[in-house]
């Protein structure tokens, strides 16, 4: 078998982990390199194919941990506001589209009103949803 059969296994996989972004393919991209190198040396073709499993299920099961905590690391969750209380600064308006809010650490929101009614400014109001950077409120029971 030529050795640049191994190339072709690396690039089919290198163009599915593109496809997929899985991490998973990528290990097996590897695999087919150092098979190749391992065809280069002259190794058989048995020899070539437990090099290819072997160092592409060890970089899968060793690496690919490592991989996706360093690829998720910057991902935070935007923290919600949903279930606290704030105070309406601008009365709540959903009909006239105005609306603001104050919560607890002091920062205005665009609001609307949940069930549609007016609520005056000074009401306590208890934030029960989001939608982008509007706060979905109803007064306070």
């Amino acid at each position: 078998m030529s050795p640049f059969v191994w190339l072709g296994v690396a690039a089919v996989m290198g163009v599915v982990e593109i496809v997929s972004l899985g991490l998973i393919t990528m290990w097996f991209v590897v695999g087919a390199l150092v098979a190749f190198v391992a065809s280069l040396l002259g190794a058989d073709l048995v020899v070539q194919l437990v090099v290819f499993l072997v160092v592409s299920v060890a970089c899968l099961v060793g690496l690919r941990p490592v991989f996706v905590k360093y690829r998720d690391r910057g991902k935070l969750e935007e923290p919600t506001h949903v279930g606290q209380t704030a105070v309406v600064v601008e009365g709540v308006d959903n009909d006239g589209m105005t609306g603001r809010v104050e919560t607890d650490n002091r920062m205005t929101w665009a609001a609307r009103s949940a069930d549609g009614l007016p609520i005056p400014a000074g009401e306590v109001v208890r934030i029960v949803g989001q939608e982008s950077v509007k706060l979905i409120v109803e007064r306070k029971r």
